[in-house]
């Protein structure tokens, strides 16, 4: 194809990649963002800024997330030029081998060999490093974790997670420390805990700091505010992008591309897919659209006390694996949260609960998070009725409200504070599976029967059809997903020849051919 112009929908961790390596190989880029973008300053300074927080335009709230609620399911996406990583803490998940030989990862294809080297690129664009060392005048709510996995038997006990932070000097700017001068500046972390409001000091490397950084810089263009409707292949190649302009008057607008990249993220892009089949426009598309749909098996725990600081710090520093493949992150709220923290405020329980609770004036930095993520294998399908994506019960056992062994570490944890712990009241009143890290409905594979894509990210029967996010991870990861997604994207974008050259694509469909390692 002559035509060198591409159109990624969505700023994400698949979509930033797809805009930089992209315009590195020569070709035209816009990226289409439907939140707004944000400088630094921009971001909440606490979560009483309920419109620096959530998106709900129509209600005057431009946030960096958005609340998707269904019988099912609650979904909280990132929105905004940069996409999950504004609101995300900065975590940097590395699964074993044994992740990628659960179902729904293609075996043709040896997911983990073929990612190692796109891992390392991923850590080298996204930073990322040991989290700053905690601050000694202060409690260090971590030696408390480690004393409850003594007492419960946790072999392993905690471990410090890594993450895309900027140490550096506590607030002080400096030029970019990564990209050889060609980043932006940077100004070093001041542990101020509050990573996942937006990160108002400029340590947290989202992606604003790397992957679009730079790709502006290399010719990409970001449409702000521009939500993509729908898809239609033009005749004769190229593809016809149907957008909406966020605000009033509302404007509808009919791109044109080459190619286009979907990274809308594991909602989106399902839900756009769904829409153009239901179109018309899009009548190849795998039955397997909707499947591998994945919650990551996630449930928030709180553990509370009066007299305990959580201290500061980032967002997360240390976590402990709690048996059957249960990860529990600690995580502090930071200072300024504590209408977040409110909200995990446990219903009117016995009096010897309530006396182990904090005033709720000094709830957020008497609270520490406690994050649970398992491994084990689960999924939901989507559908798109009715104008909307629902969701139904597919493989495994249902998506958990509970998991035991994360209470058993938050119980042990409370203990040692002489705290109380508790589950997120409307997870457990409402009985709702909750998710921050929604993946899969996209899933990779030879087999256009079971797969949407191939191994390559090439949408089965629609050539020119990308995808670029998380809605391609067809298991739970029992971790944080992000460096997951970044290094999958950075696997497929290396396989791309450079503009107008025929290269070294792999042909599609069966048998699977891995492509060279980037050098």
């Amino acid at each position: 194809m002559t035509d060198k112009s591409v159109i990624v929908i969505g700023s994400g961790f698949g979509g930033s990649v797809a805009a930089l390596r992209l315009a590195e190989k020569g070709y035209r880029v816009t990226v289409l963002e439907a939140g707004r973008r944000f400088h630094d300053t921009d971001f909440a300074a606490s979560s009483w800024q309920v419109h620096r927080l959530l998106w709900a335009p129509w209600l005057g709230l431009t946030g960096i997330v958005r609340l998707r609620l269904r019988r099912r399911l609650l979904a909280l996406t990132g929105i905004g030029v940069g996409g999950g990583s504004l609101a995300y803490a900065g975590v940097h998940h590395r699964p074993g081998a044994a992740a990628f030989r659960a179902p729904g990862w293609d075996p043709a294809v040896d997911w983990a060999a073929e990612l190692a080297p796109h891992y390392a690129t991923a850590e080298r664009m996204l930073g990322t490093s040991g989290p700053p060392p905690p601050d000694p005048a202060t409690v260090d709510a971590e030696a408390a974790l480690h004393r409850a996995a003594e007492t419960l038997g946790l072999p392993a006990g905690p471990h410090a997670v890594r993450t895309g932070i900027h140490v550096g000097t506590p607030g002080v700017p400096e030029p970019d420390p990564y990209f050889s001068g060609q980043g932006p500046p940077r100004t070093g972390c001041t542990q101020c805990a509050r990573c996942v409001l937006g990160c108002r000091v400029g340590a947290k490397n989202t992606l604003v700091k790397n992957y679009l950084y730079l790709a502006e810089k290399r010719g990409a263009r970001i449409r702000p505010l521009t939500t993509a409707t729908g898809l239609r292949p033009r005749p004769g190649g190229g593809w016809d992008v149907h957008t909406t302009r966020t605000g009033l008057p509302i404007r509808r607008t009919v791109l044109r591309a080459g190619q286009v990249v979907l990274a809308a993220g594991a909602w989106g892009t399902a839900e756009l897919l769904h829409r153009a089949r239901a179109a018309g426009a899009l009548p190849r598309l795998s039955p397997a659209l909707g499947t591998r749909t994945c919650t990551n098996r996630e449930v928030l725990l709180a553990v509370s006390a009066p007299g305990f600081d959580t201290g500061p710090g980032v967002a997360i520093r240390a976590a402990v694996h709690a048996g059957d493949g249960t990860l529990v992150q600690l995580a502090r709220l930071g200072r300024g949260s504590n209408p977040l923290a409110a909200a995990l405020t446990p219903l009117p329980g016995p009096r010897r609960a309530r006396a182990h609770r904090p005033p709720l004036r000094h709830f957020g930095r008497r609270t520490a998070l406690l994050l649970a993520m398992e491994g084990r294998s689960s999924s939901l399908t989507s559908r798109h009725r009715h104008g909307r994506l629902t969701f139904r019960h597919a493989d495994g056992p249902a998506e958990p409200v509970r998991l035991p062994a994360a209470e058993e570490v938050a119980r042990g944890y409370a203990e040692q504070l002489g705290g109380t712990a508790h589950t997120w009241w409307p997870q457990r009143l409402l009985r709702l599976p909750c998710t921050a890290h929604l993946l899969g409905g996209c899933p990779l594979g030879t087999d256009p029967r079971t797969s949407v894509a191939d191994p390559w990210h090439r949408v089965h029967g629609h050539p020119g059809l990308h995808l670029a996010d998380a809605s391609v991870v067809p298991a739970n990861l029992g971790g944080n997903p992000a460096l997951t997604v970044t290094a999958l994207a950075e696997r497929a974008f290396a396989a791309w020849p450079p503009a107008g050259a025929p290269g070294d694509h792999p042909p599609p469909g069966p048998p699977h051919r891995p492509a060279r390692s980037p050098e």
